[in-house]
């Protein structure tokens, strides 16, 4: 059977058929080689814009995180003398008064941390130093937000102080002190994160965004009275 079919492929016919079987084979792996290659070229390309429009988002957040920052640092000096102040006061009778006791408003800005599907892409493109920076601002904007939230709600506490609530107990001057005391702390701790995130910023080449249509205007101070005339921590 062997010899019989080796020579019908040895006729004239056999090699017709073989060089199009050869021929039809060929053309299918090739097919199937160009059909993956295209397929992997276009989720290189996916990917690759996938990766562009995350950097765009990150470095839009960082530069409205700078802004941030800068707010801050502004206003924390002017912050911690008022603290200093209710420190020294909460003990003595009659030496604060209710608009000494009130938080103004604070700001936060989130920067998202990279989606993990492109994590790897992205640092192949843009290199560990830069996806380091991105994620010390991400920890640090989150750290801000968590801090000051802290701060607001402990600050409601001095209102133990206020006259229109009734005279304040030697209880509660002490409590107000240490609170005081606490809120200062965390002060010292949110200032960090913001000279963090001005630092890794920098070394990105990332401006402060000062304004867009969806968050508006907002700068530093330019003194502590602005805060305590406007009841907010920053300039529109």
């Amino acid at each position: 059977m062997f010899q019989t079919v080796r020579h019908w492929f040895q006729g004239e016919r056999g090699r017709r058929v073989a060089r199009l079987f050869l021929f039809e084979f060929t053309v299918v792996v090739a097919g199937v080689l160009t059909a993956q290659a295209l397929a992997n070229w276009v989720g290189s390309r996916t990917e690759a814009r996938a990766v562009s429009e995350e950097n765009e988002r990150v470095r839009y957040e960082i530069g409205r995180a700078r802004q941030n920052a800068r707010i801050w640092l502004a206003a924390a000096p002017c912050l911690e003398d008022r603290l200093n102040d209710i420190i020294r006061k909460a003990p003595l009778e009659g030496q604060l008064d209710a608009a000494e006791l009130n938080a103004p408003r604070f700001l936060g800005f989130i920067v998202e941390g990279l989606s993990p599907d492109i994590n790897r892409a992205f640092r192949d493109r843009y290199g560990v130093i830069t996806v380091d920076n991105y994620a010390a601002i991400s920890s640090a904007s989150n750290a801000i937000v968590d801090v000051y939230r802290e701060m607001r709600r402990d600050w409601d506490r001095f209102a133990l102080l206020d006259p229109a609530l009734g005279p304040p107990s030697p209880a509660d001057r002490a409590t107000v002190r240490d609170v005081a005391v606490q809120v200062r702390s965390q002060l010292r701790r949110l200032r960090s994160q913001a000279e963090i995130t001005e630092e890794s910023a920098d070394r990105l080449g990332i401006a402060p965004l000062t304004s867009d249509a969806e968050y508006g205007f907002a700068s530093p101070v330019k003194s502590c009275d602005e805060i305590w005339r406007t009841g907010q921590i920053w300039r529109e």
